[in-house]
């Protein structure tokens, strides 16, 4: 469990500020080194006492930091910082995200503006082998998807690894790693899909869509294509669980 001091701090100006302070600490704690995966956080009673806010406050960041990947909280064991496959989340712009109060709207436009110009590059840069390897990621969550066995954890990280593919097969290395980072921001959100439309279909069908587009190196087609999928993805998370 990690070591902090109790130092004293500012009374935020309601529950809001309140719980955003409680993330921002949590930031400073990974700035200074005294957090990282795998480690144990304070109680909740501790991090009330730490951060001079009410244990409800803190609870309610805890929240939101379980909605984006960011911390687990284990029942009868205590919340600990997660161990995720890319460190993108422990960066200070990852917090940003989390902190700003967007509107659904902007989230949309966030996630379409990237993946649109993610999709444009494969249009123009991948080769016939890189069209090769995103058929068989596709043709891989098709057989996952077809035993109707895999829980929607398994068919969440499939359908990222789709999208990874995608970034790779861009051949832009600076395009490839902002839309990875993108991903881990939406990871979350796009499990919650598969808990609700458990038996992935609809993803394999929208991704089918996806690479017909891409075949076609038609604009148009490919824009329609990425419309269909976020609209998709934002009908089974819904706005008010963003």
């Amino acid at each position: 469990m990690v070591e902090t001091e109790r130092e004293p701090v500012f009374l935020p100006r309601d529950r809001a500020s309140a719980t955003e302070f409680v993330i921002q600490y949590i930031k400073k704690l990974f700035t200074e080194k005294k957090l990282r995966p795998g480690d144990r956080l304070p109680s909740e009673y501790e991090l009330s006492e730490m951060t001079g806010v009410s244990r409800g406050s803190v609870r309610e960041a805890m929240k939101t930091l379980k909605a984006f990947g960011v911390v687990e909280i284990k029942q009868g064991d205590g919340t600990y910082i997660t161990r995720p496959s890319t460190q993108s989340w422990s960066d200070p712009l990852f917090f940003e995200l989390i902190l700003t109060e967007a509107t659904i709207k902007e989230f949309i436009e966030l996630r379409e503006t990237i993946e649109n110009g993610v999709l444009q590059l494969v249009m123009a840069n991948a080769t016939p082998q890189d069209l090769q390897r995103l058929f068989a990621v596709h043709q891989k969550m098709s057989e996952v998807v077809e035993q109707q066995t895999s829980p929607p954890q398994e068919l969440a990280q499939l359908d990222l690894t789709f999208h990874l593919t995608l970034g790779q097969i861009t051949h832009n290395i600076l395009l490839e790693k902002i839309y990875r980072f993108i991903l881990d921001f939406f990871a979350p959100t796009i499990e919650k899909t598969y808990h609700r439309e458990k038996s992935g279909t609809n993803a394999l069908r929208l991704h089918q869509g996806i690479i017909d587009a891409l075949l076609s190196k038609n604009p148009e087609k490919v824009r329609i294509a990425l419309k269909e999928s976020i609209s998709e993805w934002y009908r089974l998370f819904k706005e008010d669980e963003l």
